[in-house]
């Protein structure tokens, strides 16, 4: 059941942050690239210095543009992932407490552990092992957590768009061998669709202005993705599930 949890929080994130990915790319090219393209014109028909100093604004807009394709899909997704791990743990711990299952608070059992000299393994166990080893692949593929824990602050944006295109297409990479995602509908953005009654409002969300019942007709914004199979690596044998890296230490002449 809590494994279930974890599929539905992170299909529910994922949607979220495809919904809002989707929202700024038809920004982009409804409003973004057009104006781009009359600045253009304008700029062509002008003379001399003018010109030059026109242009050169107009290439940093351009340069600007170029790099908020770059990062907002990334950290889309990263902030999707880390606010499915948060999520999936917290509906844990709600589902536990409305059928009546005394799970005490990760604190607590971190006590109690070690006034009575308990196992570390009862603390373990409220450490959804699934995200876990989603959250280990990603680390293993991509370096997805050190490069969250990495405080990037004082690194210039050239070499964060760098760095980011690979963990990017590494992260992908491991997302698709692990987790088989297929479109919510079938239309493809900017086509018409029918909404019909009975509806789930999991996988289709309304938006605009909604009057009446359905069946509803509009033009799909984003065609949503659901996660049609998840198949994660197996773990290391006798390694914990909330161990995502193991530390490396290497062996040698002690000077």
């Amino acid at each position: 059941m809590m494994n279930k949890i974890t599929v539905a929080t992170l299909l529910i994130v994922m949607l979220t942050i495809s919904a809002l990915a989707g929202g700024a790319f038809f920004c982009a090219k409804s409003y973004v690239d057009p104006t781009l393209k009359g600045l253009d014109s304008v700029v062509a028909s002008m003379e001399g210095e003018a010109q030059e100093q026109v242009l050169a604004h107009l290439q940093a807009l351009q340069r600007l543009r170029d790099m908020g394709s770059l990062y907002v899909p990334s950290v889309l997704f990263l902030a999707g992932l880390t606010a499915t791990l948060i999520v999936s743990v917290s509906l844990r711990r709600l589902i536990g407490a409305l059928i009546g299952a005394q799970v005490p608070e990760r604190a607590d059992v971190e006590i109690l552990a070690e006034e009575e000299g308990l196992s570390e393994t009862a603390s373990d166990e409220l450490v959804d092992t699934g995200a876990c080893r989603l959250l280990s692949a990603l680390q293993n593929k991509g370096r997805l957590v050190d490069f969250l824990q990495e405080d990037i602050a004082g690194y210039p944006d050239a070499q964060i768009g760098a760095a980011v295109r690979h963990i990017h297409e590494d992260c992908r990479n491991a997302l698709s061998e692990y987790v088989t995602l297929a479109p919510v509908m079938s239309e493809k953005e900017g086509r018409t669709a029918v909404v019909s009654e009975g509806f789930d409002p999991s996988e289709i969300r309304l938006t605009g202005q909604i009057t009446g019942s359905p069946p509803f007709e509009g033009v799909v914004q984003h065609s949503g993705w659901k996660v049609v199979r998840v198949k994660l690596p197996d773990q290391p044998r006798g390694q914990k599930h909330t161990v995502i890296a193991p530390a490396e230490v290497e062996i040698g002449e002690v000077e």
